[in-house]
């Protein structure tokens, strides 16, 4: 038996890089704080380190989860893989040249939450609400430049949109 309720629990999973780069800021500014020389520089690396964490956590804290759908999604070795019984899809990350999410506004009873995963082959669109959704947020640190507050907002938008999360840089030529 737990004594933290299901809730609860979820809650601060959810938040627990957060958490764990405030515990590191805070021990880090304790140990500043009471040190010197060689001690205190790694005490700001520490502070460094817990405020990068922090950030990181924040912006992956900050997307509204989905669950219930249908298929699971799985990342490995460059490539991010959509299982369904009806087939589904297997997308190399270095071939992507966009990234998009499409907003349906129908509400979080239904798959109102698109990812678009767009290669020279075709488009792959995968529910956010599928089962391992969260690696489709790792797998955006392929990415330089990917815009985390495109997919916070997406996670929140009840209206029927379409966010650029990513795209490839264009070659010009003269």
């Amino acid at each position: 038996m737990s004594l933290i309720r299901p809730e609860a629990r979820a809650h601060l999973y959810r938040w627990r890089e957060c958490i764990a780069g405030a515990v590191i800021m805070v021990v880090g500014v304790w140990l500043g704080l009471r040190t010197s020389g060689l001690v205190w520089w790694f005490a700001i690396a520490m502070i460094t380190v817990g405020g990068l964490g922090f950030y990181a956590g924040m912006q992956r804290a900050l997307i509204r989860p989905r669950s219930g759908g249908q298929g699971l999604i799985e990342l490995d070795e460059g490539s991010l893989r959509y299982l369904t019984g009806a087939g589904g899809a297997v997308i190399s990350l270095p071939d992507v040249v966009r990234i998009e999410i499409e907003t349906t506004g129908e509400g979080p009873m239904v798959d109102d939450l698109f990812w678009l995963w767009v290669t020279p082959e075709g488009t792959a669109r995968i529910p956010a609400s599928a089962a391992g959704s969260e690696k489709m947020v790792d797998a955006l640190a392929a990415f330089p430049g990917a815009r985390y507050e495109q997919v916070i907002a997406a996670s929140g938008s009840t209206e029927p949109r379409l966010f650029i999360v990513w795209q490839k840089d264009r070659l010009l030529v003269h």
